[in-house]
């Protein structure tokens, strides 16, 4: 046994180069694997495992009037409902120093921050609130450099209030402000009343209901909207939450089953190369498996040995690949986590990724080399000691003899050799191909998707020919506001909208609502504000009375068809029969309400309510980031001045800066495992060229003792491996093309519900071409070097 351990040993340590490359083969598709599976592994059932511990609401109502105590209680009777609970949020505006501009918050008032019921908040330095101080999001404290005992000014009713902060406050549905969610502050009843909320009367109910399904709690949110609604209470926003399933889930759906798939087809590239590996050992060492038989070592034997090779090659791989895969996955799933305000601070390492790993790196590889191992090992002793190592004769068949006449008629000798040799082993060339071409489509695609999803976004932004939108708290009449925005020299026009909590009934059903509550939203005549892409039907047009446009999501989950009639229920404004002339998607990456498009005049005609509304869009004459946040910060103090509430505002580039900020997360991760494919590639076809030195050892000896020089020699064997390169650039340019759009709307169904607007990346066409040609020379400078290192008697003693 020592006999055959010394022959393994000698194998990998005096090919180092190739043990190396094999090595590194094996680990990069494992690493892939390890880094992908673990940090979903831990992503994921972190993300649902802190959101049941936090005993969510599976109903989040947010209202348009404040409701009492027991207006609430009343709610409790409705069949399903467990317990509910009262909070108040509202937004708010504060400064840290008199000098600054105000900035956008969000206040939360909990009743008893000790009996928390449902979305529980936990301190996690300092006190709770009481009504001299307040608590602040533990994201919020960090970013704004707080310390306990700073103050926060707030803007109250004509006055301002300095408030210290005393506690730190995890929310677990706040995202990172990145993410665009502003800072979050808390305050017991007694402080929220400075705030001009009266205590006892509150704006949010958290429902929870037993048993869960999301149909029941569909159902109750409808009847909880309808009783409110006949109390005069209108409800503007409803989330609906799984028990066991955190919100943000599903966004990562998506992007795991690629990046999975991604990770899988890196391992498979590692197949080939362990494939390539294995056939050059086998290829070199031919004739001393024929000794080895002649000597009396049984095909048991001979197996055994290559195989143990390659399960030492699958062992290193894993020593490298496990922490550094390990490593990757766990920081990954840590930066995830904390933009959903979750802490992952101890290291983990996934036991399911460790098993895919081991087995990866030991099964893969075995399996991998069965083929040429068992067709090495059942070879003869005679075929053994007479071959020239395993592998068909050149020239042989019509394409050989083609490609020769090509190279003796537009190619110099040497560079003829080059493409005669390219194509010597058309197996392996296949294999090497095959892997070069899977990381160039796969590079392709990746860029292809990343540009398909910045024109989707463009496009819906381009959607909207509004800077800026500002939203008021209660109705304002349509001409005293229009009157206002527009004396700003800076506006070009503004747009008022009447918009309001609504409910969609079919035959006298509820429907199921896409998004988190439907709203219907008013449309001026001759508006190009905003119009939505519409997939089925048409937009709203001049002369519509009673024509809805409603979101194709809810049209499929409820049987709607365009031209069909259903029934608004607007609440206390009554409810009528409208007609649904379309159908539109939108792109969003976070609950959105499912709006419900209708002419303006229409619903002013429908309900008591003429010339009023709540949301105002303003066009820009400046339209750059700085001009239109100063308008509207200026617009945002007119409006106030007159005692015009305003709840919120967004403009066009805070919603590209979150569009941005949420893919930025993504797209490098793609792009990191496609240079990783690249990666393995280049270590492919370098062991490709290796093998084919080896094998032409003594055809390099000969043109050696007939003269050739080493800039020829070496010259030969890096065009050999361009060429490769530009072969598998030629294929992957248009299979990626092909596959480019499938990926795209996977990516957006998975994460947007809607197909991608697809736009293929021609650029990364020339970034691929220069990044193969580069790779290929790189991974020919190695092997064209042995070459030329060998002599011309070591040449032809080789056997």
């Amino acid at each position: 046994m020592s006999v055959i351990w010394n022959k393994i040993w000698s194998d990998l340590w005096n090919h180092k180069v190739r043990t190396l490359l094999a090595v590194l083969s094996i680990a990069a598709g494992v690493f892939a694997l390890g880094a992908i599976f673990g940090m979903i592994d831990q992503l994921v059932p972190n993300l649902n495992r802190v959101h049941a511990s936090i005993s969510p609401a599976n109903i989040t109502m947010y209202l348009q009037d404040r409701v009492t105590e027991g207006t609430a209680d009343r709610m409790k009777n409705i069949e399903g409902v467990v317990d509910l609970e009262t909070v108040n949020e509202l937004p708010i505006r504060y400064r840290l120093n008199p000098a600054e501009e105000w900035q956008p918050g969000a206040l939360t008032m909990r009743a008893d921050y000790e009996e928390q019921k449902f979305n529980l908040l936990q301190l996690k330095g300092g006190a709770w609130p009481n009504r001299n101080n307040i608590g602040i999001d533990i994201r919020a404290f960090d970013s704004l450099g707080l310390t306990f005992g700073d103050t926060v000014i707030f803007e109250l009713d004509g006055s301002d209030r300095a408030l210290p902060v005393t506690g730190k406050i995890r929310h677990h549905f706040m995202t990172s402000p990145e993410f665009g969610d502003n800072p979050r502050f808390f305050v017991d009843a007694q402080g929220l009343e400075r705030f001009g909320i009266p205590n006892g009367e509150f704006n949010q109910l958290l429902v929870q209901i037993n048993p869960y399904s999301e149909e029941l709690a569909r159902e109750v949110a409808s009847e909880i909207k309808e009783r409110l609604g006949k109390e005069g209470v209108g409800v503007g926003v409803i989330y609906y939450s799984k028990p066991d399933e955190h919100w943000a889930k599903h966004f990562f759906d998506g992007l795991n089953l690629i990046l999975q798939l991604l990770a899988v087809i890196s391992l498979f590239m590692s197949v080939i190369l362990v494939y390539n590996t294995l056939a050059a050992l086998i290829t070199e060492q031919t004739n001393q498996i024929g000794v080895m038989k002649a000597l009396g070592g049984s095909t048991r034997t001979i197996v055994q040995v290559y195989l143990t090779g390659v399960l030492v090659y699958g062992l290193l791989a894993l020593l490298v690949s496990l922490p550094l895969g390990g490593w990757v996955a766990f920081n990954a799933a840590r930066y995830f986590l904390s933009i959903f305000n979750i802490d992952h601070s101890t290291f983990q390492l996934s036991p399911q990724a460790v098993l895919v790993q081991a087995g990866a790196a030991v099964g893969v590889p075995l399996a991998a080399a069965l083929i040429p191992v068992f067709r090495g090992a059942f070879i003869t002793v005679r075929e053994a000691i007479a071959s020239y190592g395993i592998g068909g004769s050149f020239g042989e068949n019509p394409l050989d003899r083609l490609v020769e006449r090509l190279g003796r008629r537009f190619l110099s000798a040497p560079n003829a050799m080059a493409l005669s040799n390219l194509f010597r082993r058309k197996g392996r060339l296949g294999l090497t191909q095959l892997v070069l071409i899977t990381a160039g489509t796969l590079f392709l695609m990746v860029m292809t998707l990343s540009n398909s999803i910045t024109l989707t976004v463009n496009n819906e932004l381009a959607r909207r020919t509004y800077q800026s939108a500002i939203f008021f708290e209660d109705n304002q009449r349509l001409s005293r506001v229009l009157r206002v925005a527009e004396s700003l020299p800076e506006v070009a026009k503004a747009e008022l909208r009447f918009s309001r909590a609504a409910s969609l009934l079919k035959l006298g059903q509820h429907t199921k609502e896409a998004g988190v509550g439907a709203r219907l939203v008013g449309v001026p005549e001759g508006s190009d504000f905003y119009r939505p892409l519409v997939v089925a039907g048409r937009w709203l047009q001049a002369g519509d009375d009673r024509a809805i446009v409603i979101n194709a999501e809810t049209a499929e989950e409820n049987d709607i068809q365009v031209g069909d009639t259903v029934t608004l229920d607007l609440g206390e404004l009554g409810d009528r029969s409208w007609q649904v002339v379309g159908f539109y998607r939108t792109v969003a990456v976070v609950p959105v309400p499912d709006n419900i498009y209708a002419p303006q005049e229409a619903i002013f005609r429908a309900t008591p309510k003429h010339n009023i509304g709540n949301q105002l869009l303003v066009r820009t004459i400046p339209q750059d980031a700085a001009s239109v946040d100063a308008i509207t910060t200026h617009l945002k103090d007119e409006l106030e001045g007159r005692s015009w509430d305003v709840e919120d505002s967004q403009t066009l580039h805070e919603d590209r800066s979150f569009f941005d900020n949420f893919f930025a997360q993504y797209i490098p991760m793609l792009l990191g495992l496609a240079v990783i494919m690249a990666i393995v590639g280049g270590i492919g076809l370098m062991g490709a060229l290796s093998i084919s030195v080896t094998e032409r050892t003594k055809e390099i000896g000969v043109m050696r003792a007939i003269g050739a020089k080493t800039p020829v020699i070496m010259g030969m064997l890096i065009l050999e491996g361009v060429l490769q390169g530009l072969i598998s650039w030629l294929v992957a340019v248009p299979l990626s093309f092909v596959l480019g759009q499938p990926l795209a709307a996977l990516m957006g169904e998975a994460m947007f519900d809607i197909a991608l607007d697809y736009q293929y990346h021609w650029a990364a066409m020339g970034i691929w071409l220069a990044m193969v040609v580069v790779i290929s020379i790189l991974a020919s400078v190695m092997p064209a070097r042995h070459a030329t290192a060998i002599s011309v008697r070591e040449s032809l003693a080789y056997a």
